[in-house]
């Protein structure tokens, strides 16, 4: 069966493991990148090796003498003895200068004023908000170091080795969020990353740990770590700044969230499927492995399938005499997960291929194939654009630094798909018409004084609708720039930011739909223990108002499935209404249902009175009502409580939420209730950025790390 996407997932968490606990690497060596070690070095502060072989060295010392040797030629070199971009038209033979003129072009982005203060500067949030985020500059400068390690950008072996120091010393250089639009490469940061090295002091970088981080000017910076400042020489300056390594590394990022988020997918939408009281029947094989066999959908059925298998919530297949299979089917949001999000999965698998390719990629200006064989060297050495081959004595210029917004919009409109689909099942949750039983809101108190998610739905339709707009493509706003040189160009950093956002809002509205599906299975475990207490009450005081006059007993099962039939219809119908008044209003329409049952079991010359039927009705909505507060006083929400016992393979979520997480049930009392339902929802949501939900959502759907 289908599970590429979640075999995936499980491999990159492993590998994440193994990262974590010191028995896996990270290694710069221009072809064994891939997401795990991006988010490793990013957000672990991984230090990945480096290939320091005697080979590699000599492979980017041949490719730095063919650059300088080019340098010397009649033949103009583009970025070697010309200008840039649409003023390529110029010639120059003071090549150092050339690179200093270009970081000093490209570093025109808005950042704070780092100068401003005479102390230690303390950034306001509006400043950090001009900054790329700092494990994001860290991903981009492991991604350029194996792109330059590759021996194709004509490099010096001291660029590498320093720009490898400043990832050893969690150094982050301050580069601005806005200013790229990855058509030249994600030129904007790059450039200020390179101007580290250069010892600029008008260029700053984050260096220290805990609260000893601080911003430095890159020349004290340099300082401190013992560095000498690098005199940029032939090209450096280009090959550092001409290619996609900051939208790569985002993406990077990026993908893996959107890996977890589709599992999440999945997992919440099976256990809708329970909180709902919905079928397992749409998971069958049949439909999706023989019926319409797309890889995704069915690899999303099947894990569904898994789930719900030993639910006790879940029914297996649709019962005509289920009072609560009024509906035949259930809803879309319910029924339709695997052909919903089963695309998604395939547009992620499509995407986290592009991105595995652009991280060991060779992308620049100067990202071509100048096949020369270096005389003192046994090597056959590539340099980037121009791209000269031998073969045809021709010289090529590509554009392999378009790093194209595609792989990020297909994560943004599979973000948006998710999101839709848990708002959805969340609405029909708290909708007390459409959720079988359970209170409008998810209320345990009385629905007049509690509201519970009501402003939970709210806030999850506000988390929808900017999703929705983020879904939108970037690609399609491009506009010439730079001379009309670049008069097509990615956008990949701008989408893939607003990619970075897509996931958080998602986080959010997947944290509010956790939250309140664990709210309503433990709803499901008072509803359970109340019912049991209401019919075995229902047996009693129905043989004792009526047992003198009819032939009824305890045990007659045939009497009494014909009366707890229409009053479990009567209690999903009335859950809107105060306990007080609501069991007067059920026992007082169940009346008729008992009158015509019991009439076939008089006795002869015996009739019902009106009075023996208002003293039932009266002392079943008395009973009623003292079960339903007794069961709400006494029920007791932990990891392993009653609703922990009802759920199929999600009682690993449910147990996770309520035991290491510490989510506390909403009561809806003042006096239970010591912490806000958005406080709570907010573990949720942490556990989400922190990852710690991952291997939950795993073990759910039968993985391990």
């Amino acid at each position: 069966m289908a599970s590429a996407h979640l075999g995936l997932l499980a491999s990159q968490l492993s590998a994440l493991h193994s990262y974590d606990n010191g028995t896996g690497f990270a290694f710069i060596d221009g072809h064994s990148l891939d997401v795990p070690s991006v988010i490793a070095v990013s957000r672990k502060n991984h230090v990945p090796k480096i290939d320091d072989s005697d080979a590699t060295k000599e492979r980017i010392s041949a490719a730095v003498d063919v650059v300088q040797s080019l340098a010397l030629e009649v033949q103009s070199q583009y970025g070697v003895t010309t200008g840039f971009g649409g003023s390529a038209t110029t010639r120059t033979k003071r090549t150092a200068l050339l690179q200093k003129a270009l970081l000093a072009s490209i570093q025109c982005g808005i950042l704070p004023d780092f100068r401003s203060s005479k102390g230690e500067k303390v950034l306001t949030p509006e400043e950090y908000s001009l900054l790329l985020p700092q494990d994001w500059i860290r991903g981009t400068m492991f991604v350029r170091l194996n792109s330059i390690i590759r021996a194709q950008s004509g490099t010096r072996w001291i660029i590498i080795e320093n720009l490898h120091k400043l990832i050893q010393e969690n150094v982050a250089p301050c580069a601005p969020l806005r200013q790229s639009i990855s058509a030249s490469g994600d030129l904007g940061p790059l450039a200020y990353i390179s101007s580290i090295l250069t010892g600029n002091p008008d260029i700053f970088a984050w260096h220290g740990e805990g609260e000893d981080r601080k911003i430095y000017d890159s020349a004290t910076l340099l300082e401190k770590l013992n560095l000498e400042p690098i005199d940029l020489i032939a090209k450096e300056g280009l090959a550092l700044v001409n290619g996609t390594a900051a939208s790569a590394a985002v993406s990077a990022l990026a993908i893996h969230d959107c890996h977890i988020l589709a599992l999440a997918s999945q997992v919440l939408g099976a256990y809708a499927v329970e909180a709902i009281k919905g079928s397992q029947e749409p998971f069958q094989p049949f439909l999706h492995e023989l019926s319409r066999p797309h890889k995704g959908q069915i690899e999303v059925a099947t894990n569904i399938r898994y789930i719900l298998k030993s639910s006790k919530l879940a029914r297996v297949q649709h019962e005509e005499s289920d009072p609560e299979g009024q509906l035949r089917q259930d809803t879309y949001c319910v029924r339709g997960s695997p052909q919903w999000i089963g695309p998604s999965l395939e547009d992620l698998l499509l995407a986290q291929e592009q991105i595995d390719i652009e991280l060991n990629s060779t992308t620049g200006e100067l990202d071509d194939n100048i096949e020369i064989l270096h005389p003192n060297a046994n090597v056959s050495i590539q340099i980037l654009n121009p791209v000269v081959d031998i073969d045809s004595n021709y010289i090529h210029h590509g554009a392999n630094f378009m790093a194209m917004s595609y792989a990020s919009e297909k994560m943004r409109l599979a973000l948006h798909h998710m999101a839709k689909l848990t708002y959805t099942q969340l609405t029909e949750l708290l909708n007390n018409h459409m959720n079988k039983g359970l209170p409008p809101n998810l209320s345990v108190n009385e629905p007049s004084l509690d509201y519970c998610m009501k402003a939970s739905d709210i806030a999850a339709a506000s988390y929808l609708s900017e999703i929705a707009y983020l879904a939108n493509p970037v690609s399609t706003h491009v506009i010439s720039a730079e001379m009309h040189n670049q008069a097509i160009n990615s956008l990949a950093l701008i989408s893939v930011r607003y990619t970075m956002d897509a996931v958080k809002l998602v986080r959010m509205i997947m944290s509010t739909h956790l939250y309140a599906l664990v709210q309503a299975t433990d709803l499901r475990a008072m509803e359970f223990t109340f019912r049991h207490s209401l019919f075995e009450a229902l047996r009693s005081e129905t043989v004792a108002h009526f047992g003198h006059v009819s032939s009824i007993t305890t045990d007659d099962e045939t009497f009494f499935r014909e009366i707890t039939h229409p009053l479990v219809v009567l209690l999903n119908a009335t859950t809107w209404e105060d306990s007080y008044s609501r069991f007067e209003g059920v026992f007082r329409k169940l009346s008729g249902y008992i009158l015509k049952q019991l009439k076939r079991k008089l006795y002869p010359n015996k009739d019902i009175t009106l009075s023996s039927v208002e003293g039932w009705q009266e002392t079943m909505s008395a009973r009623a009502r003292e079960a339903f507060i007794h069961t709400k006083d006494t029920y007791i929400p932990s990891a392993e409580s009653k609703g922990y016992e009802l759920l199929g393979r999600t009682k690993a979520l449910y147990k996770f939420v309520r035991g290491e997480l510490g989510v506390e049930l909403h009561w809806g009392d003042p006096e239970k209730d010591k912490t806000e339902i958005g406080t709570e929802i907010a573990k949720i949501f942490r556990a989400f950025e922190n990852g710690s939900i991952a291997p939950v959502l795993l073990d759910v759907v039968g993985k391990q790390l």
